[in-house]
């Protein structure tokens, strides 16, 4: 039993004077592992803005001991002792070569050393002469619970993602590990358009929450007060947010703390409309919602009209 671990890159189109369009719609770089947690080989696929495929695989063993013929599209197999490091170079060079990126999604265990080896020497060539030249990124996806992983593609990505989504690397994670709140104090993470932690539990506090200035934040919090809650409908009522969609699950959500001083009219058990100083109007619902991952729990829900 093979596990596949992905990093997916979506390139959009950006013009800059004097050069031509360089991008890609996909780019992945994955590494793929035994029940044990080996790693066995690694892959890049990418798709150009044709609409064409490719892949490549890196191993160390013999690849007719793979599957890759059931992949699709069917990858070259290049042989190496130094797979990871050469399959991870490979992936650099093409990312470096795009001017905008649309999606990079990264699914490691953590942030191996033959890929770490690589991304500090460029982070610190790129901010002294700035001879790389790195992608704007649209979407970033990190399946991954080591933050070391996020710090280093920050550094290689230029501006802020407008969506940012941290899941699990092994499905059993899910419920073993929570994401240290203080990983979102990053500027990324505060600051992207789309803030997506729902695959996995975190310890954000109250003074966290309230730093992120998302426009949708989907959240599973262990440590997240009622007050905290409270206090964010309040701020958007008073014209201070700009939120337009959060989703927050917890085991602690009580309606009344949170409604407590928030002018409402009741819609039906559960559901209210709020109004804000701008007379923009939203919906909050509170209830117990399942999902793929999780068993039900208590979920805050807001969403603007």
């Amino acid at each position: 039993m093979l596990l596949l671990i992905l990093i997916y890159v979506s390139f959009y189109p950006l013009k800059a004077e004097g050069e031509e369009d360089d991008f890609w719609k996909e780019l992945t770089f994955s590494v793929r592992t035994n029940v044990n947690g080996t790693i066995r080989s690694a892959h890049i696929l990418w798709t150009d803005e044709f609409d064409d495929s490719f892949a490549q695989a890196y191993t160390n063993e013999n690849k007719s001991d793979f599957g890759f013929y059931n992949d699709k599209p069917v990858p070259d197999v290049y042989i190496s002792q130094n797979y990871i490091f050469e399959a991870f170079q490979t992936f650099l060079k093409f990312y470096q070569n795009q001017t905008k990126i649309g999606k990079v999604s990264i699914t490691i265990p953590n942030l191996l050393e033959d890929i770490k080896k690589q991304l500090e020497p460029a982070g610190k060539k790129s901010k002294k002469s700035q001879i790389l030249r790195y992608p704007i990124v649209n979407y970033i996806v990190f399946n991954t619970f080591d933050s070391d992983v996020y710090s280093a593609f920050f550094n290689i990505v230029r501006g802020i993602p407008d969506h940012i989504r941290v899941s699990f690397f092994f499905f059993a994670e899910r419920t073993q590990k929570i994401l240290d709140g203080k990983v979102l104090e990053a500027v990324q993470f505060r600051k992207t358009k789309n803030l997506d932690l729902r695959a996995i539990e975190t310890d954000l506090n109250d003074d966290q929450f309230h730093q992120l200035d998302c426009q949708m934040v989907n959240i599973r919090s262990t440590s997240l007060t009622n007050q905290g809650i409270n206090q964010m409908l309040k701020e958007w009522q008073d014209g201070f947010r700009a939120t337009e969609y959060m989703k927050i699950v917890s085991d602690d959500i009580q309606k009344a703390e949170i409604m407590d001083g928030v002018t409402k009219k009741t819609l039906q058990r559960g559901t209210w409309q709020i109004r804000n100083r701008f007379n923009s109007t939203a919906t909050v619902t509170i209830s117990r919602i399942p999902t793929n991952f999780f068993d039900a729990q208590p979920t805050f829900e807001f969403s603007v009209n």
